[in-house]
């Protein structure tokens, strides 16, 4: 029987078989139901109290009710039609059929109404407010409905997900997404919606790539650049797909902004590089000029030993007495920035450049990842300036007269005691050796380019790479390598002797001088890898990895190019098991290599759609060969006196440990 009952008199039954999800989208609902009335009959069963009724089916219709009662929108004693069951014997079964019989509508006809709406004049705003759902919610539907008919054909016949069909989406370009149809849908991995993003996306750039940024939306759409925005991500989703243009007009501003650096400096040239750093080819067909600074005045020193001062009475009170977010603790802060700046100002003005020289000297501008330019914190030539790296002949001591006058015996014998005294020297003072030994080498480091006699044979010499020519400027490691170069202080470098830079280098803070070791050590190290052929493992370098604490996997992830596309397909599947397990490779045992090859790199760069707990194995995922896990083995000698005798007995001597290759005992053991 259907009567009308006031919503106030209305309870929810415990019969209700939908225990979950009882809010779900209820905000939703209750629009829906203040645009349309109730479409839908509840259906309840009497009280002992008469007039009042339980709810056995349709609780969210009923919560939305009295949600719109809380709210004013609906009258407190507005009435709805009812369907009444004199009794309780059928109710649970009624809300198990209308939950369980309820067919969820097909996102292709979803669409259509959506449009249906659209079409017939109302806004998305409007739609939006009439079905309870956001503005972002139409758009989305209204974008699938217009796709290439083909796509949104499979999308109504539940060929593809509605997921795939959203990745089609990400391109209004109907013609494309027709042709990436046909291609993915005789491709094994054509229903991946990560992979049909690629073949649509292929050769564009994001919104957040540093060209992009130093460009701007606006410029870049007035050239008439195309901006294909995907509806179902977020901003940083865009995808601009003319690179030309961005290419000319990155190009253009940079050249430009070198123009004015170049006027204002009065430099005779300032290099545009687009890209997030100079590649260290390009600073290697130049020469470094290092400026020679002059002594600070009086007045200067004393204005730096008063910032100074302040500026670590201030760093003390931020650790000890101000709180974070206070607005003395914001005022000690912004302080200190001003501290900093005038000290670097101060810095600045030390630099002497002679005006004959500084119409041949340049440098380079480029681009910071965040698309802002950034100009290159040293000088260039592009021939040899005699400066700092030609030192004058030295003089003979006042009131002697020349060597020459010995002979070279004697020269020989006399240098040799006067280099044991020397070194006794040194080696009694730790400190002033380790200063020796970083500015030896950091100093044939900075004049790699010219000779200049040290008459020392200490020396760190960059290890070469085994590929010539191998560039890897993409990688992060690589970016923060050329960070840390242009950290360096190379204030020092500036002297016109060896003695005055040897001087100046040890004026620099204790931190400046150890990151100039820590530079030139680390360049010292050759290529490894955890792999036993061409004789690239190395445990000790392993070993460093591990006490570095090193994570592979936040620096390096393996994809199609670097690695998945270049190895075995075998090798791609044990990948699959090693994050997912037997599952997850039976899935793409059938795979072809290169869509193998690319669903690998999907799931390790986090884009495949998977399990949490497989995306989080994927995402840490490494080749055994790329970890820092190999333990040092034993070492294998030979005394000097069996290396002599090999030609004799290549067997060795008694007692004497196995050569390398032949230490399988030790081998088996590590």
């Amino acid at each position: 029987m259907i009567q009308s009952v006031k919503v106030k008199n209305l309870s929810l039954s415990k019969d209700n078989v939908r225990k979950s999800n009882r809010d779900a989208d209820l905000d939703s609902l209750a629009e829906n139901i203040a645009a349309h009335g109730l479409l839908q009959n509840l259906v309840v069963t009497p009280l002992k109290k008469a007039g009042h009724f339980t709810v056995k089916a349709g609780g969210r219709r009923l919560r939305a009710l009295q949600r719109l009662i809380e709210t004013n929108r609906l009258a407190a004693d507005h009435e709805v039609q009812v369907l009444v069951l004199e009794d309780d014997a059928g109710s649970a079964e009624a809300s198990l059929a209308e939950n369980f019989h309820r067919v969820a509508m097909n996102p292709a006809d979803e669409c259509s109404a959506f449009k249906h709406f659209l079409d017939r004049g109302a806004s998305a705003e409007d739609v939006a407010k009439r079905f309870g759902v956001t503005t972002r919610f139409v758009e989305q539907r209204v974008r699938l409905a217009e796709l290439a008919p083909v796509v949104f054909a499979a999308l109504a016949a539940g060929e593809i997900t509605l997921g795939v069909a959203q990745a089609y989406a990400v391109t209004p370009d109907v013609d494309r997404q027709a042709r990436v149809f046909e291609s993915m849908s005789r491709s094994y991995y054509g229903d991946n919606p990560d992979n049909v993003r690629r073949a649509l996306l292929n050769g564009t750039v994001k919104a957040t790539d540093a060209k992009a940024r130093f460009v701007g939306r606006d410029a870049y759409v007035g050239a008439g650049g195309r901006i294909e925005r995907d509806l179902f991500g977020d901003d940083a989703d865009e995808s601009w797909i003319d690179v030309e243009i961005i290419e000319q007009l990155a190009a253009q501003k940079l050249e430009a902004a070198a123009q004015i650096l170049a006027a204002e400096q009065k430099l005779a040239f300032v290099t545009p590089v687009l890209a997030t750093h100079v590649p260290y080819d390009m600073e290697c067909q130049l020469y470094e000029y290092h400026p020679a600074l002059r002594e600070l005045s009086e007045d200067e020193q004393d204005r730096v030993d008063s910032l100074s001062d302040e500026g670590d009475a201030l760093i003390r009170e931020l650790e000890t007495e101000l709180e974070d977010g206070t607005p003395e603790a914001e005022a000690a802060s912004v302080r200190l920035a001003d501290i900093e700046r005038e000290l670097d100002a101060i810095e600045a003005a030390r630099t002497m450049v002679d005006d004959a020289i500084k119409d041949q000297l340049g440098t380079f501008i480029y681009l910071a990842p965040d698309g802002s330019p950034r100009v290159h914190s040293r000088m260039f030539s592009e021939r040899a300036i005699r400066q700092a790296g030609a030192d004058a002949e030295p003089e003979a001591p006042s009131g002697k007269v020349a060597a020459s006058r010995l002979s070279a015996t004697l020269v020989d014998e006399l240098a040799t005691q006067r280099r044991q005294i020397l070194t006794s020297h040194v080696a009694s003072d730790a400190g002033f050796a380790l200063d020796l030994a970083i500015f030896l080498i950091a100093h044939r480091t900075v004049f790699a380019s010219g000779y200049v006699r040290d008459h020392s044979t200490l020396q760190a010499a960059a290890a070469s790479f085994p590929i010539v020519g191998f560039r890897d400027e993409g990688s992060a490691a690589s970016n923060v390598l050329a960070e840390q170069r242009q950290g360096l202080d190379v204030s020092w470098a500036g002297g016109n002797t060896l003695s005055s830079r040897f001087d100046a280098f040890r004026q620099l803070d204790e931190q400046a001088r150890a990151d100039w070791l820590a530079h030139v050590v680390a360049q010292t190290l050759e290529p490894t890898l955890n792999v036993d052929d061409g004789g690239r493992r190395n445990g000790f370098h392993d070993h460093l990895g591990r006490l570095l604490d090193i994570d592979v996997a936040q620096w390096w992830r393996p994809d199609a190019q670097n690695f998945f596309g270049r190895v075995k397909k075998d090798v791609m599947l044990e990948a699959l098991e090693e994050i997912g397990g037997p599952v997850l490779r039976g899935r793409y045992k059938d795979a072809k290599k290169g869509d193998l090859a690319n669903a690998c790199a999907a799931l390790c760069s986090g884009q495949g759609i998977v399990e949490a707990e497989v995306r989080e194995k994927a995402l840490c995922w490494l080749p055994d060969e790329m970890r820092f896990g190999a333990v040092e083995k034993p070492e294998s000698f030979r005394s000097y006196s069996a290396f002599l005798s090999d030609e004799d007995d290549s067997d060795g001597g008694a007692g004497e440990i196995a050569p390398d290759g032949d230490a399988d005992d030790l081998d088996e053991a590590a």
